[in-house]
């Protein structure tokens, strides 16, 4: 460990504020979640080895707009030692606060976790987490909302503007009892977000056998939000089952998918999905969507129940055992 004259710590070469504005009124706060994590919410959050033990009470120390990053330790591999488990939904309200995941990095659950407590009571953590906030940077976190009730409804809703969120894994329906028609593993209202290397949804429980469900959803005017290299997982129990829905006044402007790929684990008995995408017939505003270089599987088409005439898609077609052969330059 490296400690430098403003108090601000380098931990095993990792950087402690990647890519986020660091001013003179800036501070780390550090989070220690878990059993035996040696977190507690009676220290003082400033160091290591005084680390908290919630986000709530990082988020209650934070200052908005002062760039303040909350530093989330990864304690092992199992989930009881790294998770922030909550009875209630963790409200994240404040501008310019960052969360950072302390962990190896991975796609597909860091092991820096927002869970469940299995004292929660449903109500108390649907969604699992809200984002209010604006202009945050967030990365290296997975969010799973795993409750046995069917009253646990969703992973996370945005609904804040310009955020970041990078390297994240959002998940809701982990399990049965949760596949319901009303879940959701991200919801986001807010505008001008950026999800960028981030996973969405999981293909560990079979949904949509209770209902038309969506591992996404883009409601109540969402406008400009983009997803970049991000993968959608799936197992859907039934065709009715999609990626996303988008109401007929769900976004404005547009929503950009570019280089995603939407995986339902059909090589692993998932049902075929009819539709990737429910996208209503739109209404003013009504917005569009843009497929950038994505890849489909495990659905029949990016629309066929209904053209809603919203979505808009590039990039040539496949072709079998020829696609991605590198061929020789010549002269025209």
């Amino acid at each position: 460990m490296t400690t430098f004259g403003d108090m601000v710590y380098a931990m095993g070469g990792v950087p402690l504020l990647p890519g986020i504005p660091f001013g003179r009124a800036s501070r780390p706060i550090f989070v220690a979640p878990g059993t035996g994590a040696g977190g507690s919410d009676g220290n003082n959050g400033k160091r290591p080895n005084q680390a908290l033990a919630t986000l709530a009470k990082a988020v209650s120390l934070a200052t908005a707009d002062h760039n303040d990053t909350v530093y989330m330790l990864a304690s092992s591999n199992t989930a009881a030692n790294t998770t922030d488990a909550l009875t209630t939904s963790l409200l994240w309200n404040k501008d310019g606060v960052h969360l950072i995941g302390v962990n190896a990095g991975q796609a597909l659950s860091p092991r820096s976790r927002i869970g469940v407590a299995a004292t929660a009571t449903a109500a108390s953590v649907a969604p699992l987490v809200t984002w209010s906030a604006n202009g945050c940077y967030v990365k290296n976190i997975q969010i799973i909302s795993e409750l046995a009730d069917a009253a646990a409804i969703g992973g996370m809703l945005v609904s804040g503007n310009r955020n970041h969120f990078v390297n994240c894994h959002i998940a809701s329906c982990a399990t049965t009892t949760q596949d319901v028609a009303t879940q959701y593993s991200l919801k986001v209202t807010g505008s001008e977000n950026l999800f960028e290397d981030c996973t969405i949804g999981i293909d560990t429980i079979a949904r949509g056998a209770g209902g038309a469900t969506y591992e996404m959803q883009l409601a109540s005017g969402a406008t400009r939000n983009i997803f970049r290299n991000c993968l959608i997982l799936s197992y859907a129990g039934a065709a009715g089952m999609g990626f996303l829905d988008v109401p007929a006044t769900g976004i404005d402007r547009f929503a950009l998918f570019e280089n995603c790929i939407f995986a339902n684990a059909i090589q692993s008995a998932a049902t075929t999905m009819t539709e990737a995408l429910h996208v209503a017939a739109g209404t003013s505003p009504s917005g569009l969507i843009l497929l950038r270089n994505c890849t489909l599987v495990g659905a029949t088409d990016w629309e066929s129940n209904t053209e809603s005439g919203r979505v808009y898609i590039d990039g040539a077609a496949p072709t079998n055992n020829t696609s991605g052969l590198a061929v020789v330059v010549e002269a025209t």
